[in-house]
Parts: C-alpha cells; structure tokens; sequence
C-alpha cells in the first residue's frame, strides 16, 4: 500500500494540513477545508481567486501574487495547457519561478521592466522543463500559458505567452492590453477571418506560443503601459474570457458590481460569474489596483 500523499498549496506548493483553510507559506485561502477546487489570496489592494469549474476534475491553473514595499506588485497567472502532461505542476512551477523573478524586480528600480520580464518568462520555461512526467500517455510534454504584470512606480509591464490575458480598467472602461497568441488571432492579423468570425472559430483555443521545452523558438510578448488615472489591471485565464469574449462584455459586468468593489470582491465576482455561466474550464483572476500618482 503506498503511502498516502501529503495535501499542498496550489498557489506556492508548500505542505499543508488536511485542516487548513489558509496556507501558512503564502496565505492562499482555499474555499472549503481540505478542498482546492478554489483558492483565495487577498492582499487588500491585490487579490487573486483561482476555481475548479464545474466540468473538470482538477484545476490547472495556478497563480503567483505579492506586494513588494508599499505598492510595487509582481502577478503571475497560468493556464495549464488540457492536453499536455502534468499541467496543473506546469502551470504552478511556471506561475511560483517567473513570479520570484518579478518580486526581485519589484524591489530594484533600478532594474529594467522589460529585461525583468523576459527574465521572469525565462525562469517559467526552465521550471516547467524539469517537471516530471509519464510517456505512458499520448500526451506532449508539460506546458501551460502564462501572462505577467511587473507593476512599479508610473508603470506596469505586462508579459504573456499564448492565450492569458491582461487588461487595463478605467473609468474609460476596459481595454485588452494583451494579444492571443492563437491561430484564430493570428487569421484576424491576416485579414483572412473578422473578429465576430474568429469568436465563433474551432481555433479560438488553439495557441501558436506557450510555456515549456517544445515552444516555438521565439520571444515572449511584452507591452508597457503608463496610465494617466488610477484604475485597475485584470489578469485572467481563458476560463473567464470564454464568458466575456471582448473588453465590452467585461465591461458590462464590472459596471453591474457595486462602487468601490474591493478587488477580492471583483475577482471573486467575475469567477463567480464564469461559474454561473456553466464553469466549462479552470477560471482564475487577479485584480490589481493601481494608482500611478
């Protein structure tokens, strides 16, 4: 009879209790004790909520969150990719190894946003190489998607490999800072399919670039934005952006929630809304506030 496995954080890892409701490493909360069909990390201005869904047996998703001084923030969100191996660790390893290099770029002003960034995504690729895997499956080698925020002074620095995504909310409403790295995105580029067209597309999920040893050789993709009024950035998984295709649509929904929502209640609000849509995939958010001034 093997021995039996010793329950762990999916945020951090880190050994927990069977009686836990908190992990005592990084705070994550998990809704039920014993449970990690969802977890919670509320951090006053900066919260993340990660859900199981109601269709899949475990959730692959996984997230990084801290605050480093007194409003630097470094985020982490991942997506383990369903057909791949060992996803849900891909997706935490990746989440846990880019997130410690952006903590350490929190702290260094000094230190280049961008460079941090393709550094953090370095860091992800290496840690999911080294996950350990079966070929008894037909399954590929381990990988997930990743998006990143690096949010210092005046600025946030947002990086991403395939389809995560990132948005900037103001009081001009949302906007999409990310691009999907799928092949119904890239057919839009092209000219050869519309928007409405791709939304509807069998390719909608079908990512060109991800996290792991058998990615395409090229780059991640890094945006910088400077905003000019406090707002809030989301970070989220397809498992919400499946509901709420366009920033209007997410829009839409965050103006139905009530004023001065904190950002523990926006994200628990938007997965909450994924699960009362059907809850067909794994859904995690992370809420940020930002203030540049």
């Amino acid at each position: 009879m093997s021995a039996p496995t010793t329950p762990r954080c999916p945020a951090c890892d880190a050994p927990l209790a069977e009686s836990d409701r908190f992990c005592e490493r990084c705070g994550a909360k998990l809704a039920d004790e014993g449970s990690t069909d969802r977890i919670e990390r509320d951090l006053l201005r900066a919260a993340a909520v990660s859900d199981r869904g109601l269709v899949h047996h475990r959730n692959e998703d996984a997230f990084f969150l801290e605050i480093v001084g007194d409003r630097n923030v470094a985020a982490v969100v991942c997506d383990g990719i369903s057909t791949a191996s060992a996803s849900d660790v891909a997706a935490r390893d990746a989440a846990r190894a880019a997130g410690e290099v952006l903590v350490g770029a929190a702290g260094d002003p000094a230190r280049d946003g961008t460079t941090a960034t393709e550094e953090a995504i370095g860091a992800a690729t290496g840690a999911v190489a080294q996950v350990q895997w079966t070929t008894r499956t037909r399954r590929v080698d381990p990988s997930c998607t990743l998006v990143s925020a690096l949010c210092r002074g005046d600025e946030i620095v947002v990086g991403w490999r395939g389809d995560s995504r990132a948005y900037w909310i103001d009081d001009g409403g949302p906007r999409q800072i990310t691009t999907d790295e799928t092949l119904a995105e890239e057919s839009v580029a092209q000219g050869l399919i519309t928007p409405e067209e791709a939304a509807r597309s069998p390719y909608l999920h079908s990512v060109t670039n991800w996290v792991g040893p058998d990615a395409p050789d090229r780059p991640p993709r890094v945006a910088t934005v400077r905003p000019e009024r406090p707002g809030r950035l989301l970070l989220c998984t397809d498992g919400l952006w499946n509901y709420l295709t366009t920033a209007d649509a997410l829009g839409d929904l965050l103006g139905a929630l009530p004023a001065g929502a904190s950002a523990a209640g926006v994200a628990r609000s938007l997965a909450d809304a994924a699960v009362g849509r059907g809850g067909r995939d794994n859904i995690t958010v992370a809420v940020i506030d930002f203030d540049p001034t």
